[in-house]
């Protein structure tokens, strides 16, 4: 009977040890299960945090690379600024020296080098518009560009004749001085050919340009050594009638007037 009890009792002393055991784990497992909840939710926060964080920095690089943008064109802006305050200083430098000298001096028909080149390119039988047509052609075809503004130590606008036949080379404005003294050189008188620069109003715009005016046989021609250009291309009437010219200048070796 004693054993019995034992043997009952130790069962239900099992049973209870058991119970509690099983209690305990169980508790742990809630305990664990519930912090497992809250380390998701850190962890659902913690990714929301983020994911407002990026969008955030997501706005920044956005912004950051609209300034950049807008400084890159305020950067080609001052560049373009820059470049059309130069070439101002340029044309200033240039209306500055020329105000400085008087063209007429470089307007030169006694240099013995201009009489040895009108003798290599004009004959004796040629008529005017002859001469004309083989001065012109000299000038646009034979004279190089030269991009040089410093010449024999100095800045000039202008160069003597005498320079540009011997190196073959000359800006525009050295092309018309050079055309101006071997027109005057050739024969054609101080009233037939003059020097002319000019502002030409276009419908949009307003350029400026220079040119050596030819009076020719009842006819005024405008003679602009350029490539593709004749001596006869460009008849005053019809360039004034078509543009608003506004002369500024005109010279030769004996005349300067300015406007």
């Amino acid at each position: 009977m004693m054993k019995r009890f034992f043997v009952v009792s130790f069962f239900i002393f099992g049973i209870l040890l058991f119970s509690f055991m099983f209690m305990s784990e169980t508790q742990k497992l809630n305990f664990q299960t519930k912090s497992n909840y809250q380390i998701e939710e850190e962890i659902m926060e913690s990714y929301l945090a983020l994911q407002e964080t990026n969008s955030t920095l997501m706005e920044k690089i956005f912004e950051l690379e609209e300034m950049v943008q807008y400084k890159d064109k305020l950067s080609e802006e001052e560049l373009f600024l820059l470049e059309a305050q130069n070439k101002l200083n340029q044309e200033i430098s240039s209306y500055k020296i020329y105000e400085s000298k008087d063209p007429r001096i470089f307007v030169d028909l006694n240099d013995s080098l201009v009489t040895e080149t009108l003798n290599q390119i004009i004959t004796p039988g040629m008529g005017n518009a002859e001469k004309a047509r083989a001065i012109f052609n000299y000038t646009r075809d034979e004279i190089k560009k030269d991009d040089k503004l410093i010449r024999n130590g100095r800045i000039d606008y202008w160069n003597y004749p005498k320079n540009i036949i011997q190196s073959k080379k000359g800006e525009y404005e050295d092309k018309i001085i050079l055309l101006v003294s071997m027109l005057r050189a050739s024969g054609f008188s101080e009233n037939e050919v003059e020097v002319v620069g000019a502002k030409i109003n276009l419908l949009n715009s307003t350029s400026s340009d220079i040119w050596v005016e030819l009076k020719l046989n009842g006819n005024v021609y405008l003679l602009l050594p350029r490539e593709k250009n004749n001596f006869d291309s460009y008849n005053k009437n019809d360039i004034y009638k078509l543009y608003s010219v506004q002369e500024l200048f005109r010279f030769n070796d004996k005349k300067l007037m300015r406007s």
